[in-house]
């Protein structure tokens, strides 16, 4: 789906969340390569990146050399485009000693190639040449493969001003790539052929090759094609004494490049690049507590068991930052929520690695569903019932299409005891959750809470909404309580405020005492006349200075909303 890369995404993107689902290795893994690719298509290269990188740490773990070495390929292509030669000739190396390794004899053509290419740009033409010359040594070549090689020969040439050399293999190139549709190099090579030919001063050929070219680059809606032939017709018309057009085609040139070196910038790409370095080692929990009940030896012995628990916890946390990732691909991410809320703020915090807390949104329609959840209990546990609670809200909400907060939560606490009754012993797990429906249309939320409220303000004032004294799934009660529905007219520049216990459970101030709910609303009445951005940044600042040094005792997390 080269063609229409955004359908391509969302596809890829599901095909993540039902491997998610599964717990799936490989089939996250596969999905996170694809939606690389598909981001590489559309030349973002922020979020190649970052799915090329966690999608290469799945397949390190279960040894996939060529999953591996694809998502090597599509690095050294970022790194291409951050002028990071050293780096992205490492990237080719690495790739083809695992296409050897895997025995990929078309991926170790293409990597052939792409080396071949590096030293190109790296200036070293003699070793560009022996790797362009061994990808013609290959048997059954395609096409599609001659146009490239081709191409990339000529370059060569052409930097070594050898100009008749070069347009004999961008001739073959050129006719390669029409013969096997490959547009791309059509493009590339048309461009290189004007270039030789605006040196040697026949314009009126390199602006009839440039045309050509621009047609297919922009039925293609490929930006990053056009930029150079912008250039190279700038330079034709101003070789033709056509100031005026010469100015147009510098000036969408200079427009295009900049938009595109906006969109990936290099600060991020290598911030998301070290985000990815740690590579989650698997626990052997069975392992350990083997371990444990041989220490009854020699001191010497305990002390190697001992040092081999310490090694072994460490793989541990290191699953559980693994599981961490996992678990904040099920929350809404920043696009999402800038999509559907516009303007708001979100202060999550967990106490521990993974949180038992999160946060959720969905659109249904003309109607945006958000929520806040508290799970039992925080850490490992609390997220194993959040992944639970998450599954369940998607099924309610997106399958069943279902928007009243009151049908929704009732629907929810009887999944919750049908899942928990498959269990042979009791299990007194559930979740609290405040969730509202907002209609765009006629600016009314309607909310319900499960021991959550919903805190509005206006101007001075600020108002609660109780929701039911009643827990999801679990209760202490025999029966549990029906839940209500509140129906809130919303005004312009109201503010709405879902939290979790998290904030007034915490130990602080001058006397160690909780917060408490009371606190908490003289926090929101303080900051709430100030900006979303403002809001966070002093919330954030009054927990901080409220808890000290005192220990974070349960994962926070707040949603705010202003209409």
């Amino acid at each position: 789906m080269e063609d229409n890369p955004i359908a391509a995404i969302d596809l890829a993107h599901d095909a993540e969340k039902i491997a998610l689902e599964h717990f799936n290795t490989k089939g996250l893994a596969d999905s996170l390569k694809q939606i690389a690719l598909c981001y590489s298509n559309a030349s973002n290269y922020a979020e190649t990146m970052k799915a090329a990188l966690y999608a290469r740490e799945l397949y390190q773990s279960t040894n996939n050399y060529k999953g591996e070495a694809d998502c090597l390929n599509m690095l050294g292509g970022v790194y291409n485009f951050l002028k990071d030669y050293h780096k992205r000739l490492e990237c080719n190396l690495e790739c083809l000693a695992l296409r050897e390794k895997a025995n990929d004899i078309k991926g170790q053509l293409s990597t052939y190639n792409n080396i071949g290419d590096t030293y190109t740009v790296m200036g070293n033409y003699e070793n560009a040449l022996r790797y362009f010359n061994i990808c013609l040594t290959f048997p059954d070549l395609t096409t599609h493969t001659k146009a490239i090689v081709n191409h990339n020969i000529g370059e060569v040439h052409f930097f070594k001003k050898e100009f008749e050399q070069a347009l004999i293999y961008f001739k073959k190139g050129l006719n390669y790539g029409i013969e096997s549709n490959y547009w791309q190099i059509i493009v590339a090579s048309s461009a290189m052929k004007a270039d030789i030919f605006i040196t040697q001063g026949e314009n009126s050929k390199a602006l009839e090759v440039l045309e050509y070219a621009l047609d297919i680059a922009k039925n293609k809606k490929s930006k990053k094609e056009q930029i150079p032939l912008f250039n190279l017709l700038a330079k034709v018309y101003n070789n033709l004494t056509n100031f005026e057009k010469a100015f147009y085609y510098l000036n969408l040139h200079n427009q295009y490049r900049d938009e595109l070196e906006k969109e990936n910038s290099a600060q991020k790409l290598k911030k998301i690049e070290f985000e990815f370095q740690l590579k989650a080692i698997t626990s052997e929990t069975e392992e350990i507590k083997k371990k444990n009940k041989q220490l009854t030896h020699a001191f010497n012995q305990i002390e190697i068991q001992r040092n081999e628990i310490e090694i072994k916890n460490i793989a541990i946390t290191d699953s559980i930052h693994y599981a961490k990732r996992i678990q904040l691909a099920i929350l809404p991410n920043e696009n999402k929520l800038n999509t559907y809320l516009e303007n708001y703020f979100v202060f999550y915090q967990p106490k521990d690695i993974v949180s038992g807390d999160f946060y959720w949104v969905e659109n249904i329609g003309n109607k945006v569903v958000f929520a806040i959840i508290d799970c039992t209990g925080h850490g490992v546990p609390g997220a194993f019932v959040s992944l639970i609670a998450f599954n369940l809200l998607n099924k309610v909400v997106l399958e069943h299409k279902m928007t009243s907060p009151k049908k929704i939560l009732t629907t929810l606490n009887k999944a919750m005891i049908n899942q928990f009754k498959k269990s042979e012993s009791a299990i007194s797990d559930g979740f609290d959750i405040g969730i509202c429906c907002w209609d765009k249309t006629n600016h009314s939320l309607q909310f319900a809470g499960a021991n959550h409220s919903l805190f509005i303000a206006s101007n001075s004032e600020l108002m609660e909404i109780k929701g039911t004294k009643s827990s999801i799934g679990y209760s202490l009660y025999e029966k549990k309580a029906e839940f209500i529905e509140h129906e809130v007219l919303i005004k312009k520049g109201n503010t709405i405020y879902l939290s979790t216990d998290g904030l007034p459970d915490q130990f602080g101030g001058e006397r160690g005492k909780k917060l408490k709910w009371k606190g908490l609303k003289n926090w929101l009445m303080e900051i709430h006349p100030t900006s979303m951005n403002k809001q966070k940044n002093q919330l954030q600042q009054l927990f901080k200075d409220w808890k000290k040094d005192q220990e974070q005792v349960d994962d926070v997390c707040l949603l705010s909303v202003t209409f």
